[in-house]
């Protein structure tokens, strides 16, 4: 055992800022990439090719990273082992390299050490392993999808082994065991993995590769990023044995309520010595965890219908014991990419739209100079709590799809209140009028019927009364080129807020800004990619540690796609060139 001192030597960050040169993409070239897939669009960018390969990333390497925070430096200390950057060779290509192998290539990750470091409690005892190496380490097994063991015996690996020890600070001869690796995964808190999220992504920040405003078409220079957001179930380690436990099953008591009993089931008396220390049917190593039956909609549930199984009104879904995982994904419309961004995670049991707020107010705190522009939703986002601060506290733009209510189709509702199901105005005649721009300084948009009931004989309303609107309605003169018109805000016309949105629900810009919530989508298929659908460990700590993880890697390995990409073109756009010669 050889102890190495790492000492205490600060990192500079970067001041270059290397892909400045990407431009925001035109409506058109939106509209004309929804055939495509995301690679076949960056493709098509003029100076993608020359901007992201190898050779051109080679000589800005390393990326730098900066130590947000108020974590403690590393003071130095004697390691056994010790994570350094180390350059790569002029003649080293791609091949046979992943994800991670170019990640450990691209990024100096020196100043994570810090937080790793907070699990030292003392300098006394043999000296410890570097708690860098560790902690990329646990990145590797869950990229890898190994458990604890299968990571020790892989850096032990004659083939791979070698230079994943070489890039990770690790002596071949002298290596952690598996319950090294589980100790170091279990006493780092999930906030400090949260940190080292937080580094990556103010780092791609600085470098201009995450945006810092909005990146779609026609949206104002100084408009705030786009986040979509969206939760995923995980389940639990543990399987479930009562679906009414609570946390208070876990614990020792002598006398515990049992929500079983309570709920009319036979539950347990929890009166023997085995019941004692905790419900012998409860997962007490994965107290927290709570049943969900998930019928795959967005709509409030009636608890009052029948649960027949005959009755084919019946929802639909599946049954669901573990936690949930939120996340805000960061759109890129230049590079068609999406940045994952760490939310809540909670058990399953709890709403999606209570985690949406206090997740916003986390990233507000995590990056403080972030501003957000706008946020995407599924219909569970569109409460009024949510609406209300997008709106007043964000002011950002409400795309969020409808949450709708029974009787909103209905004519008489429409006309009465003075618009549709989707939120959009109608004129007092039934016929709907249209967006005519957003003001992003009032935070109003503007809509007008273009005296539509010139050239329309039929409202779009039916049921509104019959009557000839030419000769009814005063805004069909030549003084009212746009005919009636009206502005919403915060609320529509009646007051309300549901159904109120920044523009036009259905029209082509509000299906290419939704079109980009499917992003949310695309991250809950990494983790099930990564096998994070269940817990790879006990306990919502372990299961939170675990989503940030793959959430960090998810964002590193979007560099490394880019540089994949580009160099095999690249490659193919210089072979035709070799064969001319």
């Amino acid at each position: 055992m050889k102890a190495i001192c790492i000492p205490a030597v600060p990192v500079p960050m970067h001041v270059i800022q290397p892909f400045e040169g990407l431009s925001n993409p035109t409506r058109a070239e939106l509209s004309a990439g929804r055939d495509l897939s995301a690679s076949e669009r960056r493709l098509q960018l003029p100076n993608f090719v020359s901007m992201f390969h190898w050779g051109a990333m080679r000589n800005l390497l390393p990326l730098r990273l900066p130590t947000p925070g108020e974590t403690p430096a590393w003071s130095g200390r004697l390691c056994r082992s010790h994570y350094q950057w180390l350059p790569v060779d002029k003649s080293e290509t791609l091949d046979g390299l992943d994800e991670f192998d170019l990640m450990l290539r691209l990024f100096d990750f020196s100043p994570w050490r810090s937080y790793f470091a907070q699990r030292f409690r003392s300098q006394l005892g043999p000296p410890p392993f570097d708690p860098l190496s560790l902690g990329l380490g646990i990145f590797l097994a869950h990229h890898q999808k190994w458990d604890w063991a299968r990571l020790a015996r892989e850096l032990r690996s004659p083939t791979r082994g070698l230079d994943y020890c070489r890039r990770l600070g690790f002596a071949p001869s002298d290596l952690p065991v598996e319950s090294t690796f589980r100790m170091a995964f279990n006493q780092t808190d999930a906030d400090w993995f949260a940190d080292c999220q937080s580094s990556l992504v103010q780092g791609l920040m600085a470098y201009q590769l995450i945006p810092t405003h909005s990146t779609f078409a026609g949206d104002p220079t100084d408009q705030g990023v786009s986040l979509s957001t969206d939760c995923q179930l995980i389940a639990s380690r543990s399987h479930m044995q009562c679906r009414h436990q609570v946390h208070a099953c876990s614990q020792s008591a002598t006398h515990r309520a049992c929500p079983a009993r309570e709920a009319g089931k036979d539950g347990c008396a929890c009166d023997t010595p085995a019941c004692y220390e905790h419900c012998c049917f409860s997962t007490f190593r994965d107290p927290q965890a709570a049943y969900v039956y998930y019928s795959g909609s967005n709509q409030p549930s009636n608890p009052n219908a029948s649960n027949d199984k005959k009755d084919q009104t019946a929802p639909r879904g599946k049954h669901h014991f573990g936690y949930k995982s939120n996340a805000f994904i960061s759109v890129y419309d230049r590079l068609a990419l999406f940045w994952t961004l760490t939310g809540p995670c909670t058990p399953a049991n709890r709403n999606d739209n209570l985690l949406t707020i206090p997740g916003l107010q986390d990233l507000q705190k995590r990056f403080p100079t972030l501003k957000i522009g706008e946020l995407l939703g599924d219909a569970g986002e569109g409460f009024d709590e949510i609406l209300k601060f997008v709106y007043n506290d964000l002011q950002a733009l409400r795309t969020i799809r409808i949450r709708h209510a029974e009787g909103d189709d209905q004519p008489h509702t429409c006309l009465k209140r003075g618009f549709d199901q989707n939120g959009i105005p109608l004129c007092p005649h039934g016929y709907h009028l249209s967006s005519n721009g957003h003001d992003y300084q009032r935070q109003s948009l503007k809509w007008v019927c273009r005296q539509k009931c010139a050239h329309q004989p039929e409202p779009d309303i039916t049921g509104a009364p019959a009557h000839d609107s030419r000769e009814t309605c005063p805004f069909t003169d030549d003084e009212h080129p746009l005919g009636f018109s009206l502005s919403t805000a915060l609320t529509l016309p009646d007051g309300s807020i549901r159904l109120a949105r920044d523009m036009q629900v259905g029209s082509e810009t509000w299906k290419l800004r939704i079109g980009r919530q499917s992003y949310s989508e695309s991250r809950n298929a990494i983790q099930a990619r990564r096998l994070l659908k269940r817990s790879r460990s006990f306990g919502l700590p372990n299961t939170a540690k675990s989503m940030s993880i793959s959430d960090t890697l998810s964002i590193a390995f979007n560099v490394s796609r880019l540089i994949f990409e580009a160099s095999r073109q690249s490659s193919r756009q210089a072979i035709p060139q070799q064969k001319n010669c």
